[in-house]
């Protein structure tokens, strides 16, 4: 992992914890807190000198925790639970038709990222990829699904997918109840060979484009799902150029980190971007840390996120305070896995309130000539100093 800064200034750790919040229902989870970790809060110090437990709500679940709230399971809550695969690739992979012709988990749904987005003739007059979709769009898909204000969502993928924390994001940031839905730590291999439900054959997943079809005046369509908002802690190049002026010139305002979770070849510019004919390189000041060294690695693929301990020292090496009172932004290529890293700086136990994702992210960035990129030589002089 590569840092842009020469220094990083250590701040104070700061953590708003929620002590009175109750979380009740199937998603109920407690979090142990290391021997010794220390938190602290606007309100008050929290040390665990032993194995305290504090309610703090994660927002991965194990697959056989996922299993067990299935509707098949005799184990399962009355509390409606859908199942949605968010599978997307960069590669040649079609998660669609995988979806399709199955396996899938019995009864699970599909999202698709780049179809419920916004789209260039929607908001989108730069045609990047899977943007956040208009909350209108959303909660109609919402409403296909048949997911209400309280349904709990488990959200899984197929075996090497890495998009499932940018659902995850999508749903928070849309409005829907933070603690009523969770992502599966695991892959659908992973449900299958636990023995987890799944159904085979032909299944129609929905499209954007058959929903606008079927209703010719979409704006005015009557939603049930109305709780979906304009999307929050997504930023836009304004934040970013922001943040890169006042760290090169010291000025005053809002500060904010930025954390790329491209691989480190792509940061320094040594290897070539995805995009054909795409800068390589890096926002000035920003810092590396790459999504896939968050994930544990089990026979030779990386499939889960790491403990809590690994995560936070990850991002230390890094050059990343987890606890920093300053926004941090995460970004990538195009969004996508800057969500591992979100996701991280949460189970971390860092306020999601004061983490951002840049949802145009590099393609965005480094498309704009007049924005300024870091290559190799001069992250290796910055390091050097």
């Amino acid at each position: 992992m590569i840092k842009a800064r020469s220094s990083f200034k250590a701040l104070q750790f700061t953590l708003i914890i929620s002590l009175s919040k109750s979380f009740t229902g199937p998603f109920q989870k407690s979090v142990v807190i290391p021997r010794n970790f220390v938190l602290h809060s606007p309100y008050r110090s929290i040390s665990s000198p032993s194995s305290t437990l504090l309610t703090m709500t994660s927002n991965l679940l194990s697959v056989s925790e996922c299993i067990q709230r299935h509707p098949s399971s005799s184990s399962s809550s009355s509390q409606p639970v859908v199942y949605i695969d968010g599978s997307w690739h960069l590669s040649s992979r079609n998660a669609r038709q995988e979806y399709e012709s199955g396996p899938r988990i019995q009864g699970a749904q599909f999202f698709d990222i780049d179809n419920v987005a916004t789209k260039q003739d929607h908001q989108n007059n730069k045609n990047l990829p899977h943007m956040m979709p208009p909350p209108k769009l959303f909660a109609r898909v919402m409403d296909e699904f048949g997911i209400t204000f309280d349904t709990d969502i488990i959200l899984y993928g197929t075996e090497d997918c890495f998009s499932i924390p940018r659902v995850l994001y999508t749903f928070k940031a849309m409005g829907h109840p933070a603690d009523r839905v969770k992502m599966m730590n695991g892959s659908l291999k992973d449900w299958m060979d636990a023995g987890g439900p799944v159904e085979w054959g032909t299944k129609e997943t929905i499209r954007v484009e058959d929903l606008l079809e079927q209703e010719k005046d979409f704006e005015k369509s009557l939603i049930k799902y109305d709780v979906a908002v304009d999307a929050k802690n997504v930023v836009g190049m304004d934040r970013i150029t922001e943040i890169v002026v006042q760290n090169a010139t010291a000025q005053g305002g809002e500060r904010g980190i930025i954390v790329d979770a491209r691989s480190a070849g792509r940061f320094v510019g040594k290897e070539p971007e995805p995009r054909k004919g795409l800068r390589g390189g890096h926002m000035p000041g920003a810092f590396n840390v790459p999504f896939d060294t968050l994930l544990d690695t089990e026979n030779g693929k990386k499939k889960t996120l790491r403990s809590r301990e690994e995560l936070i020292s990850i991002f230390q090496d890094a050059g990343v305070n987890v606890y920093t009172v300053e926004d941090i932004i995460c970004s990538c290529g195009s969004g996508v896995t800057a969500c591992w890293v979100a996701l991280a700086l949460e189970e971390c136990g860092r306020d999601p309130m004061k983490t951002f994702v840049y949802d145009g992210s590099w393609i965005e960035w480094a498309s704009d000539e007049k924005n300024p990129v870091v290559k190799e030589e001069e992250s290796l002089e910055s390091q050097s100093k």
